[in-house]
């Protein structure tokens, strides 16, 4: 079997959301406003709007929440790891960075919840934590698409948590 065949049906496992205890949440309020993000709450959806997180912000009683994506931020719970190594990430990195921030741009705009949480350098490349494993899987596969090299996927079994590797 070649890689390239590997590769295409690894990116094919399913992608259940309904595990995220985050997203779980027994939620008692019809609208609410994050008051972190500006994120907005209704019809059982979270949806960023500036003009309609000012409006709503100004009701009398408005629930004032952290969204999912803002709480999992502050107690640092990843649902993806993405690993970034290897000589051609030293001398292409801001490609790849600007790559990676369109990605997250894209991915917020189908859900907003989708956010990078934190990038950080590690020996020989960096790493980014994703709110959701959907982003994370969709950097390795924007990356490899864009770059080539080699990238692996592994799903955990008992957490929410997918880890991304990325070399070239």
């Amino acid at each position: 079997m070649n890689a390239r065949k590997l590769h295409s049906s690894t990116l094919r496992k399913s992608m259940d959301t309904c595990g995220d205890p985050y997203l779980l949440q027994d939620v008692r309020y019809e609208s609410a406003v994050c008051k972190r993000c500006h994120a907005v709450y209704q019809n059982k959806r979270w949806n960023m709007d500036e003009e309609l997180f000012q409006k709503m912000n100004e009701w009398k009683g408005m629930k004032k929440v952290l969204c999912p994506a803002c709480q999992k931020i502050k107690d640092k719970f990843p649902g993806g790891i993405v690993t970034l190594k290897g000589d051609f990430l030293r001398e292409h990195k801001d490609e790849i960075m600007n790559l990676i921030k369109n990605e997250e741009e894209r991915a917020m705009g189908f859900n907003p919840l989708e956010r990078i949480m934190e990038i950080s350098s590690i020996e020989g490349g960096m790493e980014l934590k994703t709110t959701n494993e959907k982003l994370a899987q969709r950097i390795g596969k924007s990356v490899y698409r864009a770059y080539q090299g080699r990238v692996g996927y592994k799903w955990s079994q008992d957490t929410k948590l997918l880890r991304v590797e990325w070399e070239r």
